[in-house]
């Protein structure tokens, strides 16, 4: 089958990149390959038709050929064309094993929202190598400040920007991990007795927070571009003792939705004439398709705390965490570091920032991007095929998969756990007492690679087409 162009356009579209097009041409090869677009055997566009397609000069696409036909993705005949090879020049799908097969692991964990592993040990490996033969290690095995120090908090700064941030050190403290910041910022803008306002659909670290510091929680209704302003006022002026709004505006957990510009814009102004406290989780930001948007926090520095870390978008070993807000509320967060972890490990600290430092993590960052571009391309193309999915929204580490009526979130969920899939209830993201909605959410970054993630969605699409369960036997029908 001839492949058709315009497949390559919507696919160098849609990558989000910057680098040399003929490398994304190759990348692009690569992804149709992956999400099953392009099978072996397929003709691919003539030089001429692609270049003229793209608005490319030839030699780019002769170029990108060459590039993909080198990493085994194609072969070239004179006289006959370029055809698709297949899938053995991607790294991630080489040698992996049948989803079915005996080789194929136990259980995949798509509960757990982590990123993609890399060469992240191989670089741990290396830095742990170099901070020992630094001097000074000593200070590793000591207390540090409780905020963290001067120059680490300068290095966040640095860091921050990248989420359109512009913060002092004196208004960064460096947490254990973003749950951690999320404790820490609560403590600051809450009391207990006061009520924090939150999506209907929220992070469960968030619900579990807010009920160890004794604060209530209100949910505000939700559409398809996150918080609904309209509701985030009624809320507002039905509760009282409401103090603080904790959201997340971009590749929201669970729901991937991403608040547009003019939505921020409202909500912002709701709170300034409500006198709430905005707390900003932005820990999937810098991977998002929207990382542009500017944060709350730059549209309302002066009562927006800002919480990010390394966990989602580096590894989770790192627990390195970074919360950003104005001074009056940033001097209270050194005494609720100091009440709950003392300090933040040195050793982890050093690590996370050095990797900041050194370029390391802006290039493994890159990397995860591009990857997680790829998988998420791969969930919502490979899903969209299922009669029981409406619709699939991915951004950043995870998708959220919509059901057709009369399918409920459980019955996916018991269907998938039957093939070894695991992938958490719905019901842990619901901060209010109202329906669940016909929906769940699907974390793509911890499987060990793409092989193993499109096995395991091409297994959950033929399970959902095969029928219902009948929770009696298990049995579709």
């Amino acid at each position: 089958m001839a492949a058709d162009p315009r497949l390559f356009a919507q696919l160098l579209a849609d990558d989000g990149t910057s680098g040399p097009v003929y490398r994304r041409i190759a990348e692009a090869i690569a992804t149709a390959v992956t999400t099953g677009r392009l099978s072996a055997g397929d003709r691919l566009p003539t030089h001429r038709e692609l270049a003229r397609v793209l608005g490319v000069a030839v030699p780019t696409v002769s170029r990108a050929y060459r590039e993909a036909e080198e990493q085994g993705l194609v072969s070239s005949t004179v006289g006959r064309g370029t055809f698709v090879a297949g899938a053995s020049g991607i790294p991630h799908l080489r040698d992996t094993p049948d989803p079915g097969g005996a080789d194929a692991p136990a259980r995949l964990d798509m509960a757990v929202n982590a990123p993609a592993r890399g060469r992240h040990e191989e670089l741990l490996r290396r830095t742990l190598t170099t901070l020992a033969g630094t001097a000074g290690l000593g200070a590793l095995l000591g207390y540090e400040s409780d905020i963290g120090s001067h120059g680490h908090r300068r290095t966040a700064c640095g860091w921050l920007a990248r989420s359109g941030l512009d913060v002092r050190p004196e208004q960064v403290a460096i947490c254990s991990g973003s749950q951690h910041a999320l404790l820490v910022a609560f403590g600051a803008a809450l009391r207990a007795g006061e009520t924090l306002l939150t999506e209907a659909l929220t992070y469960p670290g968030a619900k579990t927070a807010a009920q160890l510091l004794g604060v209530g929680m209100s949910a505000v209704a939700m559409d398809g571009d996150g918080l609904i302003p309209e509701a985030l006022e009624e809320a507002c002026a039905a509760t009282p003792s409401a103090r603080a709004l904790y959201c997340m505006p971009t590749a929201h957990n669970p729901t991937a939705a991403t608040q547009p510009l003019g939505r921020r814009e409202a909500i912002v102004d709701i709170a300034r004439r409500h006198d709430l406290v905005i707390i900003e989780d932005d820990v999937f930001g810098l991977l998002s398709d929207h990382a542009g948007l500017p944060p709350l926090a730059a549209l309302a520095p002066e009562r927006t705390l800002f919480l990010t870390s390394l966990s989602k978008t580096l590894a989770p070993g790192l627990r390195c965490g970074f919360l950003a807000g104005p001074p009056e509320l940033a001097g209270r967060l050194g005494a609720l570091i100091r009440a709950t972890v003392f300090n933040p490990s040195p050793l982890a600290t050093a690590v996370a920032l050095r990797w900041v430092e050194d370029g390391t993590a802006e290039r493994l960052l890159d990397w995860q991007r591009q990857e997680m571009r790829r998988r998420r391309d791969a969930a919502v193309h490979l899903l969209a095929k299922a009669p029981a999915i409406r619709h699939v929204r991915a951004d950043a580490l995870h998708a959220w998969v919509e059901l057709r009526e009369p399918w409920t979130a459980s019955e996916a969920l018991a269907l998938a756990d039957g093939q070894g899939i695991s992938i958490s209830p719905t019901l842990y993201y619901s901060a209010t007492d109202q329906p669940l909605p016909r929906a769940f959410r699907l974390c793509l970054g911890n499987a060990p690679d793409v092989g193993t993630l499109t096995g395991a969605l091409r297994t959950l699409t033929g399970v959902l087409a095969r029928g219902r369960p009948t929770w009696s036997s298990d049995t579709p029908v």
